[in-house]
């Protein structure tokens, strides 16, 4: 591995994650470099254009460049392109907030998320990446995986302490998910999700698509009413995915 690639990537990925400006002792402290050494990167980086640095106070952050670099890449996301009319119509049909994720080795990424009118305190958007057990779409593609107390370890590995379950209650949600043909999520307080994958060529799931909605919008017939159209919108997503 080349160490200079690896450590300005390393700088760009703390700063485009620190949300605000930050000054060089923090960054880094953060990415474990000498103050030299990350100094003499972000100057390359400045130059390039992917940092900027504050005149008043030195701190530096990402600039618009990787995001130009990183629309550019997920406009042209097949699966993006693919589910794009379908959310539109299932967002109408539900009127919920609706999510597009794909898997990230342990993780899911969102793609999309169009938000409802009246939106939840969720506040996962275009770029997250999260735990995919901490999501109902990553539960739903977690629950297709031939070995699911394998997968269940692993993804109850990797959530860590923010998911408050034994390996055996993972499992027998993954069991239920993959019986019932969608996942169930309320780790987010007040939000329950719904989500249903989307098999791919290979039949692995290439992506999961989520209905997220305050709790007390979700009555058990609205949870049959929106499970159902979600069912619908990925089954017929299904047969252009799974060409991809």
């Amino acid at each position: 591995m080349d160490q200079a690639v690896s450590r300005s990537l390393a700088i760009l990925e703390a700063l485009a994650s620190a949300g605000a400006p930050v000054r060089l002792s923090r960054l880094s402290e953060q990415v474990g470099l000498q103050k030299s050494t990350a100094h003499r990167i972000l100057q390359t980086l400045v130059a390039l254009g992917y940092v900027i640095q504050e005149a008043e106070t030195g701190r530096y952050g990402a600039s618009l460049k990787l995001w130009e670099l990183g629309s550019a890449i997920v406009f042209e996301h097949p699966v993006k392109r693919a589910a794009a009319s379908f959310l539109q119509s299932l967002h109408r049909e539900v009127g919920e907030t609706v999510s597009l994720l794909v898997p990230s080795g342990e993780d899911v990424l969102y793609l999309e998320r169009l938000v409802s009118p009246r939106p939840t305190r969720f506040s996962a958007r275009p770029g997250s990446r999260v735990p995919a057990l901490l999501t109902s779409g990553g539960r739903a593609m977690l629950a297709e995986a031939a070995d699911l107390r394998d997968a269940a370890a692993r993804a109850l590995a990797h959530a860590g302490d923010r998911r408050e379950a034994t390996l055996a209650e993972i499992v027998r949600d993954l069991e239920e998910a993959r019986r019932r043909g969608y996942a169930i999520s309320r780790d987010t307080p007040g939000v329950v999700s719904m989500g249903c994958a989307i098999p791919g060529r290979t039949g692995s799931p290439a992506a999961a698509i989520s209905i997220s909605a305050p709790v007390e919008r979700v009555t058990q017939e609205d949870e049959a009413r929106v499970a159902t159209a979600l069912l619908a919108t990925c089954a017929a997503l299904q047969d252009t995915v799974g060409l991809l």
